[in-house]
């Protein structure tokens, strides 16, 4: 009972310290024209391609969210590769939206034309 005790006491200090993330932690939809077994074919490719650069990386990440978060970013770029829909932060969205003016009333004037440019306040030389 004891050596059971202390072995699993060991494999949770173990798991504990583990850098490497389990799976991506953002949302990814099938690209357009994407049928289902294709996003989960790519799906399963980029899965593994993230987790084999984690691990031949040259250095371990620092911490559990830093090795998610390089997981997610070669996740993202592979998926976005492949055709899928991935998310945009915020700051990259541009605003398309362009501001409206109501046009003028038809019974408005056109502006005045001018024939030329003003004449100067001071003489000639």
């Amino acid at each position: 009972m004891l050596k059971t005790l202390k072995i699993l006491i060991y494999v949770s200090l173990l798991s504990a310290c583990s850098t490497m993330p389990s799976g991506p932690s953002v949302l990814i939809l099938p690209g357009t024209g994407k049928d289902f077994n294709q996003f989960h074919k790519d799906d399963l490719m980029c899965r593994q391609q993230a987790h084999t650069q984690i691990a031949t990386a040259q250095e371990e990440p620092d911490s559990k969210e830093e090795g998610q978060q390089y997981y997610d970013i070669v996740y993202i770029q592979c998926m976005y590769g492949k055709g899928q829909r991935v998310p945009v932060p915020g700051e990259l969205m541009y605003e398309t939206r362009q501001e409206w003016h109501s046009p003028p009333p038809p019974d408005m004037p056109a502006p005045p034309q001018s024939g030329g440019p003003e004449p100067s306040d001071y003489p000639s030389q």
